[in-house]
């Protein structure tokens, strides 16, 4: 009799556990993010960025743009965007994102960003003063896999669309 109900026993227990392991993925492993429909949410939140230079992994250059918003090792990155100002001048607005390929380097992403925040607003603080307010409400927000630095007059708008656009998936 108790053979009987070993077998169903062990076959059930067996089921529980691979059911556990295929829901639980592995600690710091990615969510695969489309980027570019990313940046299209958050850059329609406000028209300001349509006068702006745009760049990402998909450059030829990639490792070197990214080097201008962050130190950090670049085969940690999945991918990333930047929106800047063309000119440089008069516009401190900026939206970077930052995906990992683990999610345990999401602090070190951030780290990064609020470091370029520092560097942009000591220098603003010697040519254009006027930009540091910008500088200073610099929002640097997570979801998934993914760090946004987000400045700008629109900044609480673009938040929203950031976090929307996790929320829609």
């Amino acid at each position: 009799m108790k053979k009987r109900f070993l077998l169903p026993l062990a076959v059930i227990v067996i089921m529980i556990i691979g059911c556990l392991c295929a829901c639980s993925g592995k600690g710091g492993e990615k969510t695969k993010v489309s980027m570019y429909e990313l940046k299209n949410a958050m850059a329609n939140a406000t028209d300001k960025f349509e006068e702006m230079t745009y760049a990402s992994s998909e450059d030829p250059d990639k490792e070197e743009i990214f080097e201008n918003i962050s130190a950090m090792d670049y085969s940690k990155v999945d991918s990333f965007f930047i929106f800047y100002a063309t000119n440089g001048t008069g516009n401190a607005d900026e939206i970077a994102v930052i995906q990992v390929k683990k999610t345990d380097d999401l602090a070190e992403a951030r780290k990064e960003l609020e470091a370029h925040v520092s560097k942009r607003i000591a220098l603003y603080s010697t040519y254009d003063k006027t930009q540091l307010k910008k500088l200073n409400s610099a929002k640097i927000e997570t979801q998934g896999n993914c760090v946004a630095l987000i400045i700008g007059d629109d900044a609480s708008k673009i938040a929203d669309a950031f976090h929307g656009f996790f929320d829609a998936e």
